[in-house]
C-alpha cells in the first residue's frame, strides 16, 4: 500500500509566507522525485505570528509541535525571518527526530538564489528527518547520517551540522554557518533582504516631490552652478554623504524605528536589528538620491544652455557633460537637506514595518489580542 505522508510548513507573516507560497504546489512532486517515489505528499501551509516572533528555538519548536499535533501532520517545518543562535553560531536550521519537526531561520541564507535555497533546504531538512523516522537499526542512521555527508548537501555555504544534547525541549540537530563571522555577515544581509529595501520607494514619492521642486527652483539661479565649479570632488562628496545620512536620521528617529534597551530584546539581538534597519533605510536612501540626481541631470540639461553656463560661471573650456553632473550632484545634496526633512512619508505603516523590532512588537500584540 502506498504510504501518504502530510507535510505542513508552518511560516511567519510577510516574507516567509509570501516565499513559500510561489513553489508550495511544486513540493509534492520535488518530495516525490528527492525524497520517495513509493510515496504520496500532500502539503499544507499555515501562517503563524509566533514563528516571526519568538527569539529561540525552543519556543518556535513548541508552537510548530502543537501546529502539528493539531492538523494531525506527519512532519512539520517552520520558517522564520528572524535570527537564531547557538552561543555565538548562527543557525540556519534546527532539527527534532523525536517530534519530526524542524525550523528553517530564512535570512542565514543571505540575499543570492534566496527562494532556491530556501526550497532545497526544506527537501534537504524533511529527508532527512524522514530516514530518521524509519525504523533502522543505529549503524546504518549513523552512516546514512554522517555530519559530512549532509553538510555537504545542505543548501549554503559552509556549514556545520551538530548534535546537540539530547533534551525534550532542544534541537537534536543543527546545522550552523561556519565561520561565526562569516555566519554574521550572511545573516545581517538575508534580515536586510528580509526588511524588502526597495519596498519602501513608493513612500518616497512625497520626499522626492519636494526635495525635485526645491532643487529645481535653485537650478534658474547661478549659485548652483558656481558651486559645482568652485567645490572640489571630495567636498561635493562630503556633501552628499551628509545629506544622505541626515535623511537616514530623519526616517529612522522620525518613525521611531530604532530599538533602545527598554524594547525587551537582549544586547545582540538588539544591535543586529538595529543594523539591519539602517542598512535597509541607507539602500532605499541612496536609491532614493540616485533617482534625484538623475531628475536634476535631465532638468539642467533642457533648462540650461551650454553658451549661458559659460558666460555666468568662472571656467576655462567649453561647457561639458561633466558639468551638468556636478550641478546636479550639488542641487541633489542641497534640496535633500533643505526640502526633504521638511516632508512626511506617504505609507508611515510600511515604513515602520521594515524594523524587525516593529514587525516583533507588532505579531506579540496579535498573538495578546487574539488570547
Amino acid at each position: 500500500m502506498e504510504k501518504h505522508n502530510y507535510i505542513g510548513l508552518i511560516t511567519a507573516p510577510e516574507l516567509p509566507t509570501e516565499m513559500v507560497k510561489k513553489f508550495i504546489d511544486k513540493l509534492p512532486q520535488v518530495f516525490e522525485q528527492k525524497i520517495d517515489r513509493s510515496a504520496s505528499w500532500e502539503v499544507e501551509m499555515v501562517e503563524d505570528p509566533l514563528t516571526g516572533a519568538a527569539e529561540g528555538a525552543n519556543e518556535i519548536f513548541d508552537e510548530t509541535l502543537k501546529i502539528k499535533k493539531k492538523n494531525n501532520w506527519d512532519y512539520a517545518i517552520s520558517l522564520t525571518d528572524l535570527p537564531i543562535f547557538y552561543g555565538k553560531y548562527t543557525v540556519a536550521a534546527d532539527q527534532h527526530f523525536q517530534n519530526n519537526i524542524a525550523s528553517i531561520s530564512i535570512p542565514a541564507f543571505g540575499w543570492i538564489k534566496l527562494k532556491s535555497a530556501v526550497m532545497k533546504a526544506i527537501v534537504h531538512i524533511l529527508k532527512e528527518l524522514v530516514y530518521h523516522s524509519e525504523d533502522k537499526n543505529r549503524e546504518e542512521i549513523a552512516e546514512k547520517c554522517a555530519p559530512e555527508k549532509w553538510e555537504k548537501n545542505f543548501p549554503a555555504i559552509w556549514v556545520k551540522r551538530m548534535e546537540t544534547v539530547d533534551h525534550p525541549r532542544q534541537a537534536e540537530v543543527q546545522y550552523l554557518i561556519i565561520p561565526k563571522v562569516y555566519g554574521k555577515i550572511r545573516l545581517l544581509i538575508g534580515m536586510i533582504q528580509s526588511n524588502r529595501p526597495m519596498s519602501i520607494m513608493r513612500s518616497f514619492k512625497k520626499v522626492l516631490a519636494v526635495a525635485f521642486s526645491t532643487g529645481a527652483f535653485g537650478l534658474i539661479f547661478t549659485t548652483l552652478w558656481n558651486l559645482s565649479v568652485i567645490l572640489s570632488t571630495a567636498r561635493l562628496g562630503g556633501l552628499m554623504t551628509a545629506a544622505i545620512m541626515v535623511m537616514i536620521i530623519w526616517i529612522i528617529f522620525n518613525h521611531h524605528l530604532w530599538e533602545g534597551k527598554s524594547a525587551g530584546n537582549d544586547r545582540r539581538l538588539r544591535r543586529l536589528y538595529n543594523l539591519a534597519t539602517f542598512f535597509t533605510i541607507f539602500i532605499s536612501v541612496v536609491t532614493y538620491y540616485i533617482l534625484l540626481w538623475g531628475f536634476f541631470f535631465t532638468a539642467a540639461a533642457v533648462l540650461i544652455p551650454p553658451e549661458v553656463f559659460k558666460d555666468a560661471v568662472p571656467m576655462e573650456g567649453d561647457t561639458s557633460i561633466v558639468h551638468y553632473m556636478r550641478v546636479s550632484w550639488v542641487a541633489a545634496s542641497i534640496s535633500t537637506i533643505a526640502g526633504a526633512i521638511g516632508a512626511g512619508m506617504e505609507n508611515e505603516e510600511l515604513v515602520r514595518d521594515i524594523t524587525y523590532g516593529y514587525r516583533q512588537k507588532r505579531r506579540f500584540n496579535g498573538i495578546q489580542s487574539g488570547e
